[in-house]
């Protein structure tokens, strides 16, 4: 499936709310994350959490509060995704991007690594 199309973004949503874990690791967070392609022209993936589960996701919502906007290059997801990169090392890596609050994100790091490595879950075409 190709990166943060429609059926991509599904089967992520899917992990996401299946994954216990993850859900639990998040159970106090609300907010609205938002993932993007810096490189190439791919419509943004927005991803609402509610008490640590996807409530909504899809094409970018006018005026939504992102409190997570991720961006990288092509190469720079597919390295993260495929497990050539860690989490922690892409954020601080060149052609990656974060905007929101590095507190809240490092109070939630693990719950929010795990969110990303599970993109490696998904047979993904760039």
């Amino acid at each position: 499936m190709e990166f943060l199309s429609t059926e991509w973004s599904q089967a992520y949503v899917d992990k996401w709310n299946a994954n216990e874990d993850l859900q639990k690791g998040l159970k106090k967070f609300s907010g609205i994350f938002q993932y993007r392609v810096s490189d190439k022209d791919v419509t943004p993936l927005q991803v609402e959490v509610k008490d640590g589960r996807v409530v909504r996701h899809g094409d970018p919502v006018e005026g939504a509060a992102i409190e997570f906007d991720m961006w990288a290059t092509v190469d720079g997801w597919r390295s993260v995704i495929q497990g050539e990169k860690s989490v922690k090392a892409a954020m601080v890596s060149p052609g990656f991007g974060f905007k929101g609050s590095k507190i809240k994100a490092a109070l939630n790091m693990g719950s929010f690594e795990k969110s990303i490595k599970m993109m490696g879950e998904i047979d993904t075409t760039f």
